[in-house]
């Protein structure tokens, strides 16, 4: 990772501040006194917090933050975070980048473990990967695709891996989900999706519909 790989990480608009600090510092010792600010521990309540960078991944997006997380409240702060960037979808969270998920986030110790360190810089920052909570239905297409976000009509095309990701054909045709198999879904009451695939997934790819 060099340095414009670490300005990814930061949200466009302090990328400058970041740059011309790593700019100024002479040697380690004094870039991490200089950066010192980005870490605040109180030790009274032993509740520490961190100036994080936070990349918040969709299938087909991206956003970056700057938040302040606390030790002890890190999922809260991520998950409301997540639902004031995106509020018309509710999402699970967890840790990852646009393409994979390696696992839930189900406590905030998992949050902040998580939170890692750029080695030039030495700012610190977390990558979230976000996937869609509502159920899935297979007997309708009443779906939009979730890469040209359009109504889909005619065959759906729906991910083996990720939760809850669909697409309609044209995407399919071009390939724009292509790290991932896809199950084609032709119509209601058409397609019949066989146990052995649903019973042998992650339960987020095929939730129960109650």
């Amino acid at each position: 990772m060099d340095i414009l790989d670490e300005l990814e990480l930061v949200p466009a608009e302090h990328r400058q501040e970041v740059e011309n600090e790593y700019k100024t510092q002479k040697n380690y010792e004094e870039a991490v006194r200089t950066l010192e600010y980005r870490s605040i521990t109180t030790s009274a309540s032993e509740n520490s917090k961190k100036l994080v960078y936070v990349t918040f991944y969709t299938h087909s997006d991206k956003k970056v933050v700057q938040m302040y997380l606390s030790e002890t409240h890190a999922l809260e702060q991520v998950s409301g975070k997540a639902a004031e960037l995106l509020p018309t979808i509710q999402w699970r969270v967890f840790s990852g980048t646009q393409n994979q998920a390696d696992f839930e986030f189900t406590s905030s110790h998992q949050v902040w473990n998580s939170i890692k360190r750029t080695p030039i810089c030495k700012f610190y920052y977390l990558l979230v990967h976000l996937e869609r909570l509502h159920p899935v239905r297979f007997d309708d297409q009443e779906a939009n695709c979730d890469v040209c976000h359009q109504k889909i009509f005619g065959h759906r095309y729906k991910c083996t891996e990720c939760a809850d990701f669909d697409i309609c054909q044209k995407c399919e045709a071009k390939s724009l989900h292509p790290e991932h198999a896809m199950l084609r879904i032709v119509r209601k009451g058409t397609t019949r999706i066989p146990n052995y695939i649903t019973s042998n997934a992650p339960r987020y790819v095929f939730p129960s519909v109650y």
